[in-house]
């Protein structure tokens, strides 16, 4: 099974680009605009989010709740044509719709404006001029489109794996083209993927059908799908939707089990492999509990290089990879991507457990990628406090790990409006132990010296600050202010913040 999706500007051609490619390939083929209509007929206002675009920013901003529904709808409706059989779908950016998925062939087609001029002035009956106006007007609404949606600049070419400008191209050589770049194994759905696209259904539908509720369409939730399971994260204030959850959404197929759970918001806490008796586990919980948060475990699957499969404990949820011989021609993972009979490993199975004992339980997931694609898929997602990063790149050296998650949490950091941290600093925080004490005992002992050598020698200070006789070493006791007034602050502080960790308040 294959999926291509095609993100296509005002009339550049991408519509009749992605209707030829389909029939070469024999694929289905839908558009944005066939996907909106039937959202419109499930009482999506898509009408009225779109009319929002031309307003100033105050108006739109307040339709989170609007725009939320949308995309579960039309997430929804693209995962049911995916499940359906090989598909081309073109429209603004229909992959950022599937976050997290990989082996979709993601394409960006460019044409020059005197191609798109042309064709608005053929298909409208206009002048250059108009045309030219209504071509940029339209631009201009789309941009803002894809920014209230998904917070991305969808020009950037880093969100697709091929640019296609069919200036010189005729429509006919790059649907060829784009042919065989298709029957690439890289670009055919995998076990994992497909299970991917499964979870992403059923939680896209668990959360459309609860918007669509009066009985639950005003509640700020979260869903997320896994093997069945489905994990539904409201607010403390709704908690009046609670004993509705799970009747709404008992008539939709596939889903085994629903979990509800209260809280003011989530923390994102990424690795490959989970360890319930692990030391970091009860400072991961205290900071959920101190904040009233739940904690979703994301295990992260095959980082780094994508051509490299490597050997990982059975029972990977959704999809295991077994090791391929040094032999073997690379063929995409089609073949090493099984999927396990076991979808949840143990340890991971035993940490969720430990996390709903305590009520922290936000629900887990599994990502198939690298880390730009897996930032992409993190853009969408705005209602996370915190990523911690845990034990990530455990394949490579100690250096080249400690490097490449660096650059992870810095990447993550210049792009989301949300704090990163790594789970042993994390962990340092919290932690009170001998070093901490000798930190506490030090620093009090600074402090009350430098305390205690002012009050008791006030006068001789005074006169050597201010003092005539003392005038010619003025930049000497400037100096001194300079390096005590910090050093008492300093150590006064970290007295300060081990004593908030032994309350517990830090």
């Amino acid at each position: 099974m294959s999926v291509i999706t095609i993100s296509r500007g005002t009339f550049s051609g991408g519509n009749i680009l992605a209707t030829r490619l389909a029939e070469k390939l024999g694929f289905n083929c839908v558009s944005r605009e066939e996907l909106s209509d039937e959202a419109t007929k499930l009482g999506v206002p898509v009408g009225k989010l779109q009319m929002a675009m031309v307003k100033p920013p105050r108006v739109y901003r307040r339709m989170g709740r609007e725009r939320d529904q949308y995309l579960a709808c039309m997430t929804m409706l693209l995962c049911e044509k995916i499940l359906e059989g090989n598909l081309v779908y073109h429209g603004h950016t229909g992959h950022l719709l599937l976050p997290g998925i990989s082996n979709i062939l993601r394409i960006r087609v460019l044409a020059d404006m005197e191609f798109r001029i042309k064709s608005v002035s053929d298909r409208l009956k206009v002048g250059r001029d108009k045309a030219k106006d209504y071509i940029s007007n339209v631009d201009t609404d789309r941009d803002k489109w894809i920014k209230f949606l998904y917070g991305v600049d969808w020009h950037d070419p880093l969100h697709y794996d091929l640019v296609v400008n069919l200036d010189q191209t005729g429509i006919d050589n790059a649907a060829t083209g784009l042919c065989t770049m298709a029957e690439l194994p890289d670009f055919k759905l995998t076990p994992a993927s497909k299970m991917a696209i499964q979870n992403l259904y059923l939680s896209s539908k668990a959360h459309f059908t609860l918007t669509a509720d009066s009985r639950t369409s005003y509640a700020d939730i979260k869903v997320i799908a896994n093997d069945g399971t489905v994990q539904v994260n409201y607010l403390p204030q709704q908690s009046e939707v609670a004993p509705y959850v799970e009747e709404v959404l008992s008539g939709i197929e596939g889903i085994r089990e629903v979990h509800t759970t209260v809280a003011q918001t989530s923390l994102l806490y990424i690795q490959e492999k989970f360890d319930p008796e692990s030391s970091q586990f009860k400072y991961i919980a205290n900071l959920a509990r101190k904040w009233d948060a739940v904690v979703e475990l994301m295990k992260m699957v095959n980082v780094g290089d994508q051509s490299t499969q490597e050997e990982l404990s059975p029972g990977i949820q959704p999809g295991s990879y077994k090791p391929r011989p040094a032999s073997a021609e690379y063929n995409g993972g089609i073949e090493d991507d099984e999927v396990a009979e076991s979808h949840l490993d143990s340890d991971t199975a035993r940490y969720l457990d430990r996390l709903n004992n305590i009520g922290c339980e936000g629900g887990n997931s599994t990502f198939f990628g690298n880390v730009e694609t897996l930032l992409h898929s993190l853009q969408r997602r705005t209602n996370y406090s915190m990523i911690i990063l845990g034990n990530l790149f455990l394949s490579k050296q100690e250096s080249v790990r400690k490097r490449q998650k660096a650059e992870m949490r810095s990447l993550f950091s210049d792009n989301l409006n949300i704090p990163v941290v790594d789970a042993e600093e994390l962990q340092e925080q919290f932690k009170f132990g001998t070093k901490q004490i000798f930190k506490l005992i030090a620093a009090l002992s600074v402090a009350a010296i430098i305390f205690a050598g002012v009050f008791t020698l006030q006068v001789p200070i005074i006169n050597f600050l201010t003092g005539e006789a003392y005038k010619g070493y003025r930049v000497l006791a400037i100096l001194l202010v300079v390096a005590l007034t910090p050093a008492f602050a300093f150590s006064y502080g970290t007295f300060a913040k081990q004593v908030l960790k032994i309350l517990r308040l830090e």
